[in-house]
């Protein structure tokens, strides 16, 4: 399962760092978990939670069985979507979404 957990981190591009604060661990609690050293106290608690954070399919994590990710929240699929959406739309419309999508960037940016 280790090897998984580090594959999925690399797949979205994440520093062991950013992929563990989004989990509210730190990044010597996910090299732990890469390098099978140490197994955190709350270990089913903290994969379902990477689960649920990152759209991992549970099984897939635990016995490789599977899509890495499931397939209804995979990241990638969402801007897919949203990527299709936007090259279909006249010029102006993509003009006004793009601005949408910098202030929704900047509210974001603003949450403590």
């Amino acid at each position: 399962m280790h090897q998984r957990i580090k594959a999925v981190r690399e797949k979205l591009g994440l520093s062991q760092r950013a992929f563990g604060e989004k989990l509210g661990v730190s990044r010597d609690v996910i090299s732990n978990l890469e390098y099978n050293r140490v197994q955190p106290q709350n270990k089913n608690l903290l994969i379902r939670h990477i689960c649920t954070q990152y759209s991992v399919n549970e099984e897939w994590l635990l016995t490789g069985k599977g899509e890495m990710f499931s397939e209804e929240n995979h990241p990638n699929t969402r801007l897919e979507e949203a990527m299709c959406i936007f090259k279909d739309l006249e010029p102006d419309f993509q003009n006004y979404a793009l601005e949408q999508i910098k202030k929704l960037s900047e509210l974001q940016n603003k949450k403590p």
